[in-house]
Order: structure tokens, then C-alpha cells, then sequence
């Protein structure tokens, strides 16, 4: 029975894994955007010395696990 139910969890980590980079991968160009935005209008803060992809990557990074949380 341990053995099914670990495999079962291990499936469900999988999906939740790939369904992360799927979002990621949609959603990048959007906070690429959004990172030039925030540099463009100043709000940057202490990104401003990240590279812009960098400041993009660490944006998706901070947002998109909050769409696991509920």
C-alpha cells in the first residue's frame, strides 16, 4: 500500500513540477515586460543592477509559486 500511495505522491510532484515550468515559460515575456516597465519608469529599486532578464526571472520566480498556494 506505502508503495502505491508514494507513487501516486510522486506522480502528483511531477505534474505540479512540470505545470511550474509550463507557466514559467508562458508567462516570462510578460514579466520581461514588466521588468522593463519598472526600469523604464524608474521603479526598479535594487534591480536596477540585475541584468533585465535577471530582474524578469527573479519577478516570475517571486509570483508564479503563489498560483500553488491555494
Amino acid at each position: 500500500m506505502s508503495l502505491v500511495m508514494n507513487e501516486s505522491r510522486h506522480l502528483r510532484e511531477r505534474a505540479t513540477r512540470r505545470q511550474y515550468r509550463l507557466m514559467f515559460v508562458a508567462g516570462f515575456p510578460l514579466f520581461l515586460i514588466a521588468a522593463l516597465v519598472l526600469r523604464v519608469a524608474g521603479q526598479a529599486g535594487s534591480h536596477t543592477q540585475l541584468s533585465l532578464y535577471t530582474h524578469a526571472k527573479a519577478l516570475a520566480g517571486a509570483t508564479i509559486p503563489m498560483v500553488f498556494m491555494g
